[in-house]
Parts: C-alpha cells; sequence; structure tokens
C-alpha cells in the first residue's frame, strides 16, 4: 500500500496536469499545423508515465489505452481538424479518475500534496515538452512557471500540516529529508524559472534540470508521509 500512494502521488497528478496543457494547446491553442504536429509528437512520453502507473494503478491502463489510440490514430498536425477530440477528452476524464481512486488511500494532508502537484509537476512537464516541441506560445513561458510557484508555496502548507500530525521525535529523524525536499524543491523553482529571472530565452536543458531537482524533491518528500 506505501508503494502503491509512493511515486504514483506525484507521478499520476504529473501525467494529468501535462495531458491537460497539451489538449488545450492542441485544441484551442493559435499555432501552425506544423508546430501542433510537433506537439502530438510528444505525447508518447505521457503514454511512457503512464506505462510505468500501470504496474501498481491498474486503472491507469484506461488513460493509457484511449491516449494511445488518440496518438497514433491522428495524423501529427491535424489534431484539432480530424482528431477524435472525443477520444482525447475521455482520456483525460480517467487520468483523473485514476487520480481520484488514490484518495482513499491517503491521509488528507497528502491529498492536497498530490492536488498540488496537478499544477505543479504538471506545469513543469507540459512546459519541458512544449519547448521541446518549439512552440512559439510565448505566455505560457511566463505563466507555468508562476503556476509553479504557486502551487509550491500551497505544497509547503501542505507539508508543514503533514508535520503536525506527526511527534517531535520523528520529525527530528526526518529533518534531512525535511530539509533537502524544501532545498532542492527551491532550487528547482528558480531553475524553472531563470529565463524570466535573466530575460533569457527558455531552454530545454534548463528545463530537464529543473524536473531532476523536483522529481528529487518529491522522492524526499515521501519520506515524510
Amino acid at each position: 500500500m506505501i508503494m502503491f500512494t509512493g511515486y504514483l502521488m506525484f507521478l499520476i497528478p504529473a501525467l494529468l496536469g501535462a495531458q491537460c496543457i497539451l489538449t488545450l494547446v492542441l485544441t484551442k491553442g493559435e499555432i501552425c499545423p506544423g508546430q501542433r504536429g510537433r506537439v502530438h509528437k510528444t505525447l508518447p512520453i505521457i503514454l511512457a508515465g503512464w506505462l510505468l502507473c500501470v504496474a501498481t494503478q491498474p486503472l491507469a491502463v484506461l488513460p493509457l489505452l484511449t491516449l494511445a489510440f488518440f496518438t497514433f490514430k491522428v495524423k501529427t498536425g491535424k489534431t484539432r481538424d480530424a482528431g477524435p477530440i472525443k477520444i482525447l477528452m475521455a482520456s483525460n476524464m480517467l487520468a483523473a479518475i485514476s487520480w481520484l481512486m488514490l484518495i482513499p488511500t491517503m491521509t488528507l494532508p497528502q491529498v492536497g500534496m498530490s492536488f498540488m502537484a496537478i499544477a505543479l509537476f504538471g506545469s513543469l512537464l507540459a512546459h519541458l515538452l512544449l519547448t521541446q516541441a518549439r512552440t512559439r506560445l510565448q505566455a505560457f513561458h511566463r505563466i507555468l512557471p508562476f503556476v509553479g510557484f504557486g502551487s509550491a508555496i500551497a505544497s509547503i502548507l501542505f507539508m508543514l500540516w503533514q508535520l503536525g500530525r506527526i511527534d517531535e521525535a520523528t520529525i527530528s529523524g526526518m529533518t534531512t529529508s525535511i530539509i533537502g525536499a524544501l532545498v532542492l524543491m527551491l532550487i528547482a523553482l528558480l531553475v524553472w524559472a531563470g529565463h524570466l529571472l535573466l530575460s533569457r530565452t527558455v531552454n530545454r536543458w534548463q528545463l530537464l534540470g529543473a524536473s531532476a531537482l523536483l522529481v528529487l524533491s518529491g522522492s524526499m518528500q515521501l519520506a515524510i508521509f
């Protein structure tokens, strides 16, 4: 059960959040067919994530299969005009259900942390994929880091809530994990927003670094739960 609510607590929300953002870009984004095609080609990365979930969350096979059908059925670049959009929306709903099925196994602070992960981890993953796809949607390069900062602050509050439920003796043994998780999260956010702070163009290596740091922070956060 611990494994069930372990990495899935962050992985499923990350996939759900990223998938919803990519859906918004593919269906509503004012981008040319070439850009839409490049975004479409990033969907197999989301599929790989769902495949990792299936081992411990069998229900994850539903968003996996529906997204796979959509990904390989549609000709890249024609997502909005000729793609089975209802299948993509169904995949998003099934992804949300997969996350909701985790709730009975989690405490309230865990639910809050996992919910914030939809915005925090999901936004960073989507930002990485959009950058990899070389989209010209500049607004996302500004908005997604701010979404990350806001959700990170909320995550810290839920983390403090969780710590308030633990006795002091246990907390003292978690000091390294607590400090490490917070420091890594802060560094990840600064790296993520580096292009805004330095007025530079965002690049995938910057976002890969931020993603790695945030994953390490998430793994240390799991020790608190």
